[in-house]
């Protein structure tokens, strides 16, 4: 794939389902990820995967709430 295929892929306009599947991979970040985390005892991985499951939350609801605004 060269440039001129590439750059307007990445310049299309994020659709609202994109958004709501990184608020879900948060979510799962959030229950899944967090809880073996916590069954295997490892307390660094267990931050991680909450703050990186908030952050995925966050992006997802701006998203969404980007796409709404914009009509």
């Amino acid at each position: 794939m060269d440039r001129a295929q590439l750059i307007p892929i990445l310049l299309a306009p994020i659709s609202f389902g994109f958004g709501a599947m990184i608020a879900f991979l948060g979510l799962y970040s959030l229950s899944v990820n967090v809880a073996d985390a916590k069954y295997k005892n490892h307390p660094r991985a267990e931050k991680t995967a909450c703050l990186g499951g908030w952050l995925y939350i966050i992006g997802g609801a701006v998203m969404m709430i980007q796409k709404i605004l914009s009509g």
